[in-house]
């Protein structure tokens, strides 16, 4: 057995297995434990911490620009920005994701949702724990058992825009691991499953939507035990065409640059990885008595090839208003709402900017009857719906919700201006609501 398969064992069995914090004392004894070996052991070999204080608090909080911009000092193994863009940007053209840099270290990019495509390193052991880590937090008592030797190899069919070292991980003899490019047509992907029809199925929610809607019509024809929804925000009207297809409740991963953030747990309650991670939250002001949404503030004391600490993230999280009933102490969500400029604007009932969260639009438009999707846009003081299909009378209840729902709010209406649906690639991420000017 591999080193690399040690590691992933190891990972895996702690996570599933290994000894937890019952209550939320004791987790937050367990972080600062770590946190303390983290800050004295990895901190001071990334530059841009070599001389700083090593306390959590006094250290500066930093985001994307920041670490872009000086690249090189947030990593211990001296990669510059050009050398891993060179080595990310050839894999994207050659669609050969496995080339490395020296020392096994595997560079990957997102998909730039804010605008500015992230870039990370990982190392072979940090590819294995991940993947030790993910199979732990995901895989049902099935799919368990199908690993361990009961039957054939527990199929994954994983479907994003660009592969990668650390996602090839999960392969392995007992797990047969298939990437599905999101640049292949939609024919292809369906023709390629039908084939070999795979017992879990990882996919941003747009892709799940439409293999949801081919299985309906019969063009498909799989029965996947599991359905994971990653990389993109996972509404509501998804989740239940996707579960009514297959009859599976869908599964979410959320992760990022910055690292495997949480998963939903066996109630469908997505949980922060607090075990992995320390997250501060950034509080939003949002017109509750006690705020409910927050920014995540990021120091991951796991990763020690590429150091993530007290970073910033623009995402907006709304937490659960109650414990969530597997017990588990992490912070768990009610919902990941978006990113900051998933958040509209308009005038409140004194003058002053009022925010409008994805969430309260989310269910506005969910009051439209016959709408089958729906992109907005806010552009100033007109926000531009595009929806599926246009006709006359969905049109009129669109303006009537929208218009309804602030009016709710004490803000001042927007202009809504409906048109026509326009597809776009798979390979983009979908963002339903996003502000572009205030």
């Amino acid at each position: 057995m591999s080193a690399g398969t040690l590691g992933a064992v190891a990972a895996f069995a702690g996570a599933r297995w290994g000894r937890r914090p019952n209550d939320r004392a004791a987790l937050e004894a367990l972080q600062q434990k770590r946190l303390a070996r983290f800050l004295a052991d990895v901190l001071p070999r990334a530059p841009f911490y070599r001389d700083r204080p090593c306390t959590l608090a006094e250290l500066p909080i930093v985001d994307k620009a920041t670490t872009l911009a000086r690249f090189a000092e947030f990593n211990t193994v001296g990669v510059t920005l050009d050398r891993a863009l060179e080595v990310a940007l050839a894999a994207e053209r050659s669609r050969d994701f496995a080339p490395t840099l020296p020392g096994g270290v595997t560079v990957g990019l997102s998909s730039g949702t804010s605008g500015t495509r992230g870039v990370f390193l990982v190392s072979d052991a940090e590819r294995a724990r991940w993947a030790g880590v993910m199979l732990a937090r995901l895989l049902t008592t099935a799919s368990l058992r199908r690993i361990a030797g009961w039957g054939p190899p527990l199929r994954i069919a994983f479907f994003l825009r660009a592969n990668s070292n650390l996602y090839a991980t999960l392969g392995s003899r007992r797990i047969a691991f298939a990437f599905h490019d999101l640049l292949d047509p939609l024919s292809a992907h369906l023709a390629r499953l039908n084939a070999c029809p795979p017992d879990v199925v990882a996919a941003p929610p747009t892709v799940l939507r439409l293999l949801a809607d081919a299985a309906s019509t019969g063009a498909l024809t799989i029965a996947p035990r599991q359905v994971v929804s990653v990389a993109e925000v996972l509404e509501a009207d998804d989740a239940a065409a996707v579960a009514a297809a297959w009859d599976v409740p869908v599964q979410q991963v959320y992760q990022a640059t910055e690292g495997f953030l949480g998963a939903t747990c066996a109630h469908g309650r997505i949980h922060l990885n607090e075990d992995l991670l320390h997250i501060e939250p950034e509080w939003i002001a949002d017109g509750a008595t006690t705020p409910t949404r927050f920014h995540p503030i990021v120091t991951d004391f796991t990763r020690t090839t590429q150091v993530v600490a007290r970073y910033r993230l623009d995402d907006v999280l709304r937490v659960a208003d109650a414990d969530c009933p597997c017990g588990a102490p992490t912070r768990s969500l009610a919902s990941i709402e978006g990113r900051a400029d998933d958040v509209l604007w308009r005038p409140g009932p004194d003058g002053r900017p009022l925010a409008i969260f994805p969430d309260v639009v989310r269910r506005a438009m969910a009051l439209v009857g016959g709408l089958r999707d729906y992109r907005l846009e806010q552009h100033g003081g007109e926000w531009r719906v595009r929806v599926q299909p246009l006709e006359a009378d969905l049109a009129v209840s669109v303006r009537r919700e929208l218009t309804a729902m602030t009016a709710r709010l004490g803000a001042v209406p927007p202009l809504v201006q409906v048109g026509a649906w326009e597809d776009t690639p798979l390979t983009g991420k979908r963002r339903r609501i996003r502000c572009l000017a205030r």
